[in-house]
């Protein structure tokens, strides 16, 4: 039995390799296929569509890759991925039976067929249509075609960096065909969202977000629009900018701490406000040149930890005078006010004991007398860093907590 059903596979195998004209397609028949669907009649430059009131509809899929670049000081926005453009020409259609049975689908130049010239309305440089002439696309019997082009898409993103490092960037990219109108050719996106299957992630920004919409202009052009939304990382930025920044404000106060006598004071002072004004011109040379809404509020910041800084030299000139001069000269009143409003009745009720008071003196000789004895320059010069010590402190911490308030209700 099993010799009987071996003898009858034989025979249709061997029929079967008699009687079959092929195994499949061969190069003779995608030669003679190409020659066949594209006859000196063909015209690349019409667009296709045997109905011209319907308007050919071009499927339009992003796969992206990667993030090349944001430079936010030349506005100048780049990534790495293909546009996969789908659309159908009736005029490249066949039969794959008449062409080894298989013959479903063919690679085809991009230079012989109908394309759409497709341009990013956002280039940075100057327009130029998406696609090469060497570059192939698939196309199979029913004249359904597929497009693949990869490319550096750049467009222009100008970004609002009012909260930078801590800022978010939405960047688009806009593509439509010159000279067709929505009832000529009408873009579709299959998936509201871009392709991120081969993304590779980026070192500085996150993507949160990508989209994909059509729309029609003020001209009546239909345009795609992509937009990639994203997140800046802020590891580095916090430890190597924005942490630096408020410890150096702060640092700004030792000055008043330090000894009068080292001879140190002004010079520390002059190089924490040198610090503070090379922050602000790093800062500076990042940010693009312009104004609201891109000034970055860091940068408002910077300026008025320098503002202080000034300050501060300036009190710390003003209070070593104070300390280097002659105790023989009278203090005048205000400066006795100003010393008593700052540290109040220490020193004078401590010296008070050194003064006598005779039966022909009031109490306001001798509280006047116990003053004057009591207070000296140096005292003044105490009093004078005090003030500044605390006035300083709090104008810097203002500054620092309104710069937190305002990142933390955005971030």
């Amino acid at each position: 039995m099993n010799m009987k059903k071996a003898e009858s596979f034989l025979r249709v195998f061997f029929f079967a390799c008699v009687w079959s004209p092929s195994w499949g397609y061969t190069l003779s028949d995608e030669l003679n296929l190409h020659s066949v669907i594209f006859p000196a009649t063909y015209d690349q430059h019409v667009r296709p569509g045997a109905d011209r009131a319907t308007p050919l509809q071009l499927n339009v899929t992003f796969y992206f890759q990667s993030i090349k670049e944001l430079d936010e000081s030349i506005s100048k926005f780049s990534i790495t991925g293909a546009l996969s453009v789908h659309w159908s020409d009736n005029r490249l259609t066949w039969n794959p039976s008449s062409y080894g049975g298989d013959l479903n689908v063919t690679i085809v130049p991009q230079k012989k067929v109908w394309v759409p010239f497709l341009i990013n309305m956002l280039n940075y440089d100057s327009l130029q249509a998406i696609g090469h002439n060497d570059l192939n696309l698939r196309l199979d019997y029913t004249g359904s075609i597929t497009w693949f082009v990869p490319n550096l898409f750049e467009s222009t993103c100008d970004a609002d960096l009012s909260f930078y490092p801590f800022d978010s960037q939405t960047c688009f990219l806009r593509f439509y065909v010159p000279g067709f109108m929505p009832s000529e050719i009408e873009f579709y996106s299959p998936n509201q969202r871009m392709d991120l299957s081969q993304y590779s992630t980026n070192g500085l920004w996150d993507v949160t977000e990508t989209t994909i919409y059509t729309t029609t202009n003020s001209l009546q052009v239909q345009e795609v629009y992509m937009s990639i939304s994203m997140k800046r990382r802020i590891v580095y930025y916090v430890s190597s900018l924005v942490l630096p920044v408020l410890l150096l404000s702060f640092l700004q106060l030792f000055s008043f701490l330090m000894p009068p006598d080292c001879g140190e004071r002004v010079g520390f002072s002059i190089t924490v406000l040198l610090a503070v004004a090379v922050y602000l011109t790093l800062i500076q040379d990042k940010l693009p040149e312009g104004s609201e809404p891109s000034v970055s509020y860091l940068s408002y910041k910077l300026l008025g930890d320098f503002m202080i800084a000034v300050f501060i030299v300036i009190g710390v000139i003003i209070g070593l005078r104070f300390y280097t001069r002659d105790d023989e000269l009278l203090i005048p009143s205000y400066l006795q006010k100003f010393h008593g409003l700052v540290l109040g009745d220490k020193c004078r009720w401590r010296e008070k004991r050194k003064v006598s008071m005779d039966e022909k003196d009031s109490v306001e000789d001798v509280k006047q007398a116990t003053v004057s004895q009591s207070l000296t320059w140096r005292d003044i010069g105490k009093t004078t860093d005090r003030f500044c010590l605390l006035m300083f402190g709090m104008c810097l911490m203002m500054c620092n907590v309104v710069y937190m308030v305002v990142i933390a209700s955005f971030y």
